[in-house]
């Protein structure tokens, strides 16, 4: 399965070359499942690792703010970078990438459905 994951985004990073990373990260410990990168001096387990931190943040404002609810996307942008977290329904996991600010999001966001 997770070879699957891995080509899966291989694919995905090959075909899209706005996408710089790609990863599937458990919640609970920031490990990554599968990653893929364009760069080697991302390290894609670090921020795997501090987006879990973030994901499980917001899963706890959210649940104050919005009656529970589970949010669709977390959208982090910098003037050059957009991160996009998505958590997966009914499972342990997120997936994210990074993509330069040129890629189309609703590009991005048809290929993590």
């Amino acid at each position: 399965m997770i070879k699957n994951i891995t080509n899966l985004l291989e694919q995905m990073i090959q075909k899209h070359p706005g996408i710089l990373v790609a990863a599937v990260v458990t919640i609970e410990d920031g490990m990554s499942i599968a990653e893929m990168g364009r760069h080697p001096e991302i390290d894609t387990a670090a921020v795997s690792a501090y987006l879990a931190s973030i994901v499980k943040s917001n899963s706890k404002a959210i649940g104050l703010l919005a009656e529970s609810r589970e949010s669709d996307d977390l959208l982090i942008t910098t003037n050059k970078y957009h991160f996009v977290i998505r958590r997966m329904a009914d499972l342990p996991i997120f997936t994210f990438y990074m993509t330069t600010k040129e890629k189309w999001l609703a590009i991005a966001d048809t290929l993590m459905q």
